[in-house]
C-alpha cells in the first residue's frame, strides 16, 4: 500500500478523558500558557482534531472545500497564500534533514497523488495561492542540475493543476544572481517563468492587472535593485524585516513581527549635511550622523540616524523634533526607531523626563498615536502606526527626547519616516532568532508554543487587513530553517507517534485546522481570534 492510500480518518474531536482544547483570544504566545495541559492521548488521536470532511480523513467527503461566506470591503479582496516546495527530487537531495515526516511519507514532487492531495487540503483550509519557491538552490547558474529538478517538479504541479476545478493559484519566488537582477542567468529565469504563464494563462495569480511575480533579496539592510519588466507586478521580497529593516517597500518572506509591507511614500530620508533635517522644526542639537548598530545577523553595521545623542558620552541634551505637517494618504505610518525611555514606567500623556515618537493634529496639537523608543541604543526597530482612520488627515511627525539619563542611555532617534500600504502581511508558526534562519536555540527565538506564536502572527492579518497574507510555509521540511518538531514552519500534515507537546515527533492536521480556523475567522469579520489550543502538540 502506497502511502498516499494508507487510511487517514479522523479521530474524535474531544478524545477519551475529556476535553483536549482551550480558548485563546488572540493576545501574544504567553497566553497559551492559561491552557490546561491534556494527559494520555494514545497514537491513535495523534492525527490531531479534525473538523468535518476534511479531505484524507473522511474517505465520503471528496469536495475539497466548502462554501464560506466572505466579510465585505478589505477582507473580502484579501488573497492568503502558502509557501511551497516542488525540490523534493532525486538530484536535489532533499528529505535529509526533515523535522518530521508527512502523513504522505517521503514523497516526490512529481508525485500526482501528491499534488491532488496536497491542492485538496490547500483548498479545503481556505488558501487562495501557492508561492512556489525557486529561490533556494538555484545559486548563479540557471542551467544546473538543481534548478531543472526544481523546475520538473513546478512543471509537474502546474500540469496537475490545469486538470482540477478547485486549487490555489500560483506565482513565483525567483532567486537573484549573485545578489543581482538583470544578469544573464537571470534573464534566463524570467524567460522559463513567461513560457510558463503562457502555456497556463489561468493559473496564474494576478495584482494590478498583471501575473505577480516575487523575488527574494535576502534579509539585508540594501535597497532593492533598480530592476523592472511591464510583463509583471514585480514585487521584491525580503526576511526579517524587525532585524534588518528591509527598506523600498519589499514584501517578506518571513518576520518575527507580522508588519504591514507595501510601496512606501517617504515622509523623511534624512539626509547629511546642512540640509540634512529636511525642513523638520529643532528644538535642541539635533543632528543627522552614523549610528553603529548590531549585531544585524551578527554583522554590526551603520545605519543614518537623526538624533540629539551626545558624540563624547556625555550630558544627554533635552530637545523635540517636529516634522512639517503632511496629509495622511496610505493606511500604515512606519518608522525605524532607535534608543531608550529610562522613564517608561511613566504613562503618556505627561512627557516628563520621557522619550517618545508621537504622531499629533497638525492644527490641534492632539496626539493621536505614540510610541516608545525600542529599548536598545545599539539596534534600529520597526514600529507601525495604523492610521486607517486618520486618512485624509492633516499630521506632524514628533520626536520627543525629554530624558537626560547619562552614559549614552538617554538619547532616541529615528532612520525614515515613511507612510505605506497594507499590501501585505507575513505570517509564520515559530520564529528564529536575531542570529539568522535556523537560530532557535536563542533566547529571542520563538517556538510554535501549540499554535500560540501562529495565532499572534495571525492577529497582524485582522489588524492590517491587508491585500496579500503569505503563510510560510507548507512543506520545506529541511534545516537549517525547520530546527525542530517544535521549531519550525511546515504546517503539511505529518505522522505523529509521540504527542508529548514540544517533544513530539510530528503534529498530524492540527495545524492545518489552525490555518482553516484563523482564515474562516477573518474571512467572516472577527475583530480578532478566538481559538482552541490543544497543549499535547507542539
Amino acid at each position: 500500500m502506497s502511502t498516499h492510500d494508507a487510511p487517514m480518518s479522523p479521530p474524535s474531536r474531544t478524545p477519551a478523558g475529556g476535553p483536549s482544547r482551550r480558548g485563546l483570544l488572540a493576545g501574544g504566545g504567553a497566553a497559551a500558557l492559561a491552557a490546561a495541559a491534556v494527559a494520555g492521548a494514545s497514537p491513535a488521536q495523534a492525527a490531531g482534531p479534525a473538523a468535518p470532511g476534511a479531505p484524507g480523513r473522511d474517505r465520503t467527503a471528496r469536495t475539497a472545500a466548502r462554501t464560506r461566506d466572505r466579510a465585505a470591503g478589505a477582507r473580502k479582496r484579501t488573497k492568503i497564500g502558502m509557501g511551497y516546495q516542488t525540490w523534493f527530487m532525486p538530484g536535489v537531495g532533499q528529505w535529509q534533514t526533515p523535522e518530521a515526516k508527512p502523513l504522505l511519507g517521503h514523497y516526490s514532487s512529481l508525485d500526482e497523488k501528491v499534488i491532488k492531495r496536497h491542492a485538496e487540503w490547500l483548498t479545503w483550509a481556505g488558501i487562495d495561492y501557492l508561492l512556489l519557491d525557486w529561490s533556494n538552490n538555484l545559486g548563479g547558474n540557471w542551467t544546473n542540475d538543481t534548478a531543472a529538478q526544481i523546475i520538473k517538479g513546478t512543471d509537474a504541479l502546474l500540469s496537475v493543476y490545469a486538470k482540477l476545478k478547485k486549487r490555489p493559484q500560483l506565482t513565483l519566488l525567483l532567486g537573484m544572481d549573485d545578489g543581482k537582477a538583470g544578469t544573464e542567468h537571470f534573464l534566463a529565469q524570467i524567460e522559463e517563468v513567461k513560457k510558463r504563464i503562457a502555456k497556463y494563462p489561468d493559473l496564474w495569480l494576478k495584482h494590478e492587472g498583471k501575473p505577480l511575480l516575487n523575488v527574494f533579496t535576502g534579509a539585508n539592510l540594501k535597497m532593492p535593485p533598480d530592476w523592472n519588466d511591464d510583463y509583471f507586478t514585480l514585487r521584491w521580497q525580503g526576511a526579517f524585516r524587525e532585524i534588518v529593516l528591509n527598506p523600498g517597500g519589499q514584501w517578506s518572506w518571513k518576520d518575527r513581527v507580522p508588519f504591514a509591507n507595501g510601496p512606501e511614500k517617504v515622509v523623511a530620508d534624512f539626509r547629511f549635511g546642512d540640509a540634512g533635517l529636511d525642513g523638520w522644526k529643532a528644538q535642541g542639537p539635533w543632528r543627522v550622523d552614523k549610528v553603529p548598530t548590531g549585531p544585524s545577523f551578527d554583522n554590526q553595521v551603520e545605519v543614518r540616524c537623526v538624533s540629539i545623542r551626545p558624540t563624547d558620552g556625555g550630558q544627554q541634551a533635552k530637545g523635540r523634533l517636529t516634522s512639517p505637517p503632511f496629509r495622511i494618504t496610505e493606511p500604515v505610518l512606519s518608522f525605524n526607531a532607535i534608543g531608550t525611555d529610562m522613564a517608561a514606567y511613566d504613562k503618556l500623556p505627561s512627557l516628563d523626563g520621557r522619550n517618545a515618537f508621537l504622531l499629533s493634529d497638525a492644527k490641534t496639537g492632539e496626539v493621536l498615536r505614540h510610541a516608545s523608543p525600542p529599548g536598545e541604543p545599539g539596534g534600529f526597530h520597526v514600529r507601525q502606526w495604523n492610521v486607517r482612520e486618520l486618512l485624509g488627515r492633516e499630521v506632524v511627525f514628533e520626536i520627543v527626547n525629554n530624558n537626560d539619563f547619562p552614559a549614552n542611555l538617554g538619547w532616541c532617534g529615528v532612520d525614515r519616516v515613511f507612510q505605506q500600504s497594507a499590501e501585505q502581511v507575513a505570517v509564520v508558526p515559530a520564529s528564529a532568532g536575531n542570529h539568522g534562519p535556523g537560530s532557535y536555540d536563542t533566547w529571542d527565538a520563538d517556538s510554535r508554543e501549540h499554535g500560540a506564536t501562529y495565532v499572534s502572527q495571525f492577529t497582524g492579518v485582522f489588524d492590517w487587513e491587508p491585500e496579500f497574507v503569505q503563510i510560510c510555509a507548507w512543506n520545506e521540511f529541511g534545516a537549517p530553517d525547520q530546527f525542530s518538531t517544535a521549531a519550525s514552519n511546515d504546517i503539511e500534515p505529518t505522522v505523529v507517534t509521540r504527542l508529548k507537546g514540544k517533544n513530539s515527533d510530528g503534529w498530524g492536521y492540527y495545524y492545518l485546522d489552525l490555518t482553516r480556523d484563523l482564515i474562516d475567522q477573518y474571512r467572516a469579520g472577527a475583530e480578532f481570534p478566538n481559538v482552541k489550543l490543544d497543549l499535547r502538540y507542539p
